[in-house]
């Protein structure tokens, strides 16, 4: 079985595919999505989307997405 990793906000993490200038990330935090059941009041349960990065381009430009946690190593300091 493989080790859960869990991403705090600060850390430093990057892209485990092997692309071409994958940026260096921070993590922001991690993103959430609230769904209401029809019908129920006040019942709502929260879903995970993934961690929000942010990271700036080799032209300084600030970028943010989000990504799936099993997309994500921690960069070791």
């Amino acid at each position: 079985m493989e080790e859960k990793i869990y991403f705090m906000p600060g850390d430093v993490v990057t892209l485990k595919q092997d692309i071409p200038y994958k940026p260096t990330m921070i993590v922001v935090k991690k993103e959430t999505m609230t769904i209401r059941s029809n019908g129920v009041p006040n019942v709502s349960e929260d879903y995970f989307k993934g961690i929000r990065c942010r990271w700036f381009t080799s032209e300084g430009v600030l970028q943010e997405a989000i990504y799936n946690t099993k997309d994500l190593l921690k960069v070791e300091k």
